[in-house]
């Protein structure tokens, strides 16, 4: 994340890519019940990527503790407001100047539908989209690690129990699939699990700008998906 500090094309390029990864959070903050339509939201999320990409950078990165999760929440709350002041302009005559997305030459990939929550509250609805994405990239770059040990089929069997999908399948089973004992078998997924952790851990320190904040991170992803407000947020 530092590296996407500055005016160079180094850091636009750098921004753009946290961008890209974490438009799924922002698309599902707009897409909350009461909000947005998905064509809008989806218009709403581009052009609010467009602003940043524009030329708001991370120049207030600080007051959030250098946290890219807080940093978006934030700037996409002020373009928000900032949007709803300049429409109510534009009712009195005023004009705003608009900004296509493509004119940053920067393509911004929309994700997979995001989970309705319909319970939460905005803020921790943000976080949940936010954790759900981590998970996601976490999970993505384990499997290319995997893939390239030798471990494809080791990962797309024991990959269940990372996301609590397996937790009481037939483990004499697959250990025969594997060609290991039980005891082995339970070895293998320890081993993945923690391999899995410090995946999630090296995902969340792209967002940082300072590694004492791994542990606050870490814990409101946890707060985020047992669909608790984030001690942050309360």
């Amino acid at each position: 994340m530092l590296s996407a500090r500055g005016e160079s094309a180094e850091s636009r390029e750098a921004l753009a890519e946290l961008c890209e990864h974490y438009y799924e959070p922002v698309l599902g903050y707009l897409q909350r019940p009461g909000r947005a339509h998905a064509d809008e939201a989806r218009d709403l999320a581009h052009d609010f990527f467009a602003d940043l990409l524009e030329g708001h950078r991370l120049d207030k990165l600080e007051r959030e503790k250098g946290r890219f999760r807080s940093y978006l929440l934030g700037a996409l709350k002020h373009f928000l407001s900032h949007r709803r002041a300049r429409q109510a302009a534009e009712k009195r005559g005023g004009k705003a100047r608009s900004f296509s997305l493509n004119e940053t030459g920067v393509e911004i990939r929309e994700g997979a539908a995001l989970e309705d929550v319909r319970s939460l509250p905005p803020d921790s609805w943000f976080d949940r989209q936010w954790a759900v994405t981590v998970l996601d990239r976490s999970l993505s770059a384990l499997e290319k690690v995997c893939e390239e040990e030798g471990k494809s089929l080791q990962f797309q069997l024991l990959s269940p129990w990372l996301t609590g999908e397996s937790e009481h399948g037939d483990q004499a089973n697959l250990a025969a699939q594997l060609g290991v004992s039980t005891n082995t078998l339970k070895s293998m997924v320890h081993r993945l699990r923690r391999r899995f952790r410090t995946s999630v851990k090296a995902e969340i320190l792209r967002t940082l700008s300072d590694r004492g904040d791994l542990d606050t991170e870490m814990t409101a992803l946890f707060a985020a998906l047992g669909g608790e407000t984030s001690p942050e947020r309360k």
